[in-house]
């Protein structure tokens, strides 16, 4: 289960799951947002699979 997740999420996580990404994702990670080869944000997640999701 997605910990503090709403539906639309949890139900995104376990969609991630079925395809075979929760034992990729579900642990802590560094993610970062560019926008045209421009990096706008950098973050940190506990749980990256929710992050995604």
């Amino acid at each position: 289960m997605c910990p503090r997740a709403n539906s639309y999420v949890e139900n995104f996580c376990n969609h991630l799951r079925r395809n075979g990404y929760s034992e990729k994702y579900e642990q802590a990670g560094i993610y970062s947002i560019s926008i045209d080869q421009t990096l706008v944000y950098i973050g940190k997640s506990h749980n990256m699979l929710v992050r995604v999701a």
